[in-house]
């Protein structure tokens, strides 16, 4: 009996006895392997894991900058995992993989594949087209994790940086993070059910198309979108201070539905439709959204981002209030003019603190135990959510959140902060604790 025989014979008595998904063949790839895959001295390329690829098999990859078409992730259709032994590729250092689709390819995108786990590695240039080229997209695939991922710069289109989509249902995004060009930085769309984000950063800096645009957009045609302690900020610094609103063709836009058919010029960094850090989307005859459900999640505005008219750091809207906010708070610092930190309407929520800004917006049947306060009273809130008795009233940010059930491990230090501050400089935990000091 050959080696791959005897394997799904040991798979299948494995999942007879309910054993793990520990089970597996190991192998190593490096950005320009030669080898055969079965060691770290002698890798082969992504590309041609594909070919050995079983449930329960494991890719390491080496440090180094992956690019072409034998660099990225990119498996046959059809291929899939187990629930009980999905195929997994991870960094072997995390942190130390790069995937660059230079512009020209995408670097991560599962297509009718199930049950994989992609893990601490960066990635970033997307291209394939200006529709839909996301860095890390999940298409028709289901039951997906992607843990410890950093990802950036799509087209400047009508994509993401991170996107499931066409019924591609119980995904999970976990410690992940996302900025640069892209319309959406997290999206869920026609399908991309029950997907959860939990501890997922999202940085809204900068899309010249035309479309809505936001940090997470939490239903597109969609239902069951779960975000645990993510946070969202809008920074618009990747925004032209002049320019035309593009079509996805890259052509300046003129198909408008409303007023002249002729390019728009915006100025003053504008932006074309922006929605909001958490954000609701389109559901077009798909009834209850079943959600969404945002548990301490957290945004803040400074007077250093480049603000767009957004309707509010959190802009959420059900028609049957069937969603939650559970423990969210959003500050506006002062000199931020016209923004909201609260516009929710047909959601039900608990425990929110809204600091600073305009007049939040709240609407519902089950709106309570919220706090609103600006200046130093409203610093002093903020720093209270941080600590491990619950404050009188508002939110508390203190734990985490998984499956949605308050845990008691601890949030902060945000969980990937040296590795955003080593790309970008960004020291998510001292930001947001020092928007808690006098």
């Amino acid at each position: 009996m050959g080696r791959r025989s005897w394997r799904a014979v040991g798979m299948m008595l494995l999942m007879a006895l309910g054993g793990s998904s520990g089970w597996g063949a190991t192998y190593y790839a490096s950005p320009t392997g030669g080898g055969d895959g079965s060691s770290a001295e002698q890798p082969f390329t992504v590309a041609r894991f594909w070919a050995k690829a079983q449930p329960g098999d494991t890719l390491l990859l080496l440090d180094g900058r992956y690019t072409g078409p034998e660099g990225m992730i990119l498996p046959p259709q059809g291929l899939s995992g187990t629930a009980a032994a999905p195929i997994t590729l991870r960094a072997l250092h995390d942190g130390k993989v790069e995937l660059d689709g230079e512009n020209a390819r995408r670097p991560v995108k599962l297509y009718f594949n199930d049950y994989f786990v992609l893990e601490g590695f960066n990635a970033h240039g997307a291209s394939g087209g200006r529709d839909h080229a996301s860095v890390v997209e999940l298409s028709h695939s289901n039951h997906c994790v992607v843990r410890r991922v950093c990802a950036w710069d799509a087209q400047d289109g009508n994509t993401e940086i991170f996107g499931t989509h066409g019924h591609g249902d119980h995904n999970l995004f976990e410690d992940c993070a996302g900025w640069g060009i892209a319309r959406k930085t997290y999206q869920n769309s026609y399908g991309g059910d029950y997907t959860t984000y939990r501890r997922c950063l999202a940085i809204w800096q900068g899309c010249h198309a035309v479309g809505p645009k936001m940090g997470f957009s939490m239903f597109y045609n969609s239902r069951g979108i779960v975000a645990e302690n993510c946070v969202a900020l809008w920074e618009g610094t990747r925004m032209k201070e002049t320019h035309q609103a593009l079509g996805y063709d890259g052509q300046p836009f003129t198909n408008w539905s409303t007023g002249p058919k002729e390019p728009r010029t915006y100025t003053n960094y504008g932006v074309d439709q922006p929605y909001g850090c958490f954000s609701m989307d389109a559901n077009r005859d798909l009834g209850p959204t079943q959600g969404p459900y945002l548990r301490g999640c957290l945004s803040y505005a400074l007077k250093g981002q480049r603000i767009a008219n957004i309707a509010g750091l959190f802009f959420l809207s059900c028609t049957q209030e069937d969603g939650q906010l559970e423990n969210c708070a959003a500050l506006v610092e002062e000199g931020v003019e016209k923004l909201k930190p609260f516009y929710v309407a047909g959601i039900r929520a608990r425990g929110l603190t809204a600091i600073g800004g305009e007049e939040p917006v709240l609407s519902g049947a089950g709106i309570e135990n919220v706090l609103r306060a600006s200046g130093p009273a409203g610093r002093a809130a903020w720093a209270a959510m941080f600590q491990p008795a619950p404050p009188a009233q508002g939110a508390h940010l203190y734990y985490r959140y998984q499956d949605g059930q308050l845990t008691d491990q601890l949030l902060w230090p945000w969980p990937m902060n040296e590795r955003i501050r080593e790309l970008i400089g960004l020291d998510v935990t001292a930001i947001v604790m020092g928007l808690g000091t006098p």
